[in-house]
C-alpha cells in the first residue's frame, strides 16, 4: 500500500494508494488498475480522468463530513470506475458527483451511503452518456438514513445514446424497526442496537481494508 501526498495533479498507475489530501482542489489520471482510499479528507473539487483500459477502484470514507464537494469522472474508452462512497454528517452537506462517459465501452459504478445525524444532507448523482457512444453501462445505488437530519437524494441519468444500459436505485429511510426489534430481543439494549444497524449500513460499500481499520487512517 503506497501513502501518496497529493498537492494539485497526480498520475496514479496499477497499484494501491492511501491519499493525504494536502490541496482540496486535485486531479486524479489513471492508468491501469487502480484502488484508491481517501478516508477522513475533507475535498472541494475532485477530478478522475480514466485513461483507456484503465479501472478505478475509488472509497471514500468520513465518519463526520463537515463539507460541500464536487467530485467529476471523466472517462472515454474501455474504462471502469467503481466509486463508493460512506459518510456521516453532523452538519448541512452538500455532494456533487458528476460521471462524464465520452467513448464506448465504458463500465460506471457509484455507490453512495450516507447517515444524517443532524441538518441536511443533499447528494446530487449526475451522469451524462454522450451522443454517437456505445457499449456503457451506468449504474447508480444511492441509500441515505435519516438519523436527526434529513437526506435529499438526486440521481440524474442523462443519455443521448440508445446502446447503454443505465439504472438507478434510490432508497432513503430511517433504521428498520424489524431489525432493531430483533436485537433487542437478543438481550441487546436499544443504543447499542441502533449503533450495530448504522454501522452495518455504512460499511457496507466499504472493503476489507477499511472495515479492518474502523474508518481509522491512522492504523
Amino acid at each position: 500500500m503506497n501513502k501518496i501526498l497529493v498537492s494539485d495533479i497526480i498520475d496514479l498507475e496499477s497499484g494501491s494508494y492511501i491519499l493525504n489530501l494536502k490541496n482540496k482542489d486535485i486531479t486524479l489520471n489513471i492508468d491501469g488498475n487502480v484502488t484508491g482510499y481517501l478516508i477522513d479528507e475533507l475535498i472541494d473539487n475532485l477530478i478522475i480522468n480514466l485513461k483507456d483500459a484503465s479501472t478505478f477502484n475509488l472509497y471514500i470514507f468520513n465518519k463526520c463530513y463537515q463539507n460541500n464537494s464536487i467530485i467529476k469522472i471523466n472517462q472515454f474508452n474501455y474504462s471502469n470506475i467503481n466509486l463508493n462512497m460512506a459518510y456521516i454528517n453532523n452538519d448541512n452537506v452538500n455532494v456533487v458527483i458528476n460521471n462524464n462517459i465520452y467513448g464506448n465501452n465504458n463500465n460506471s459504478k457509484i455507490n453512495v451511503r450516507n447517515i444524517s445525524n443532524n441538518d441536511n444532507s443533499k447528494i446530487i448523482i449526475n451522469v451524462k452518456v454522450d451522443k454517437n457512444t456505445s457499449n456503457n453501462i451506468a449504474l447508480e445505488d444511492l441509500k441515505g438514513i435519516n438519523n436527526g437530519g434529513l437526506v435529499h437524494i438526486e440521481p440524474n441519468i442523462e443519455v443521448y445514446s440508445n446502446e447503454v444500459v443505465a439504472n438507478h436505485l434510490t432508497t432513503i429511510g430511517s433504521l428498520d424497526k424489524d431489525s432493531l426489534n430483533y436485537l433487542m430481543s437478543k438481550g441487546i439494549n436499544m443504543n447499542l442496537a441502533k449503533e450495530i444497524l448504522l454501522k452495518g449500513f455504512i460499511y457496507s460499500n466499504m472493503d476489507d481494508y477499511i472495515t479492518k481499520m474502523g474508518g481509522d487512517n491512522n492504523a
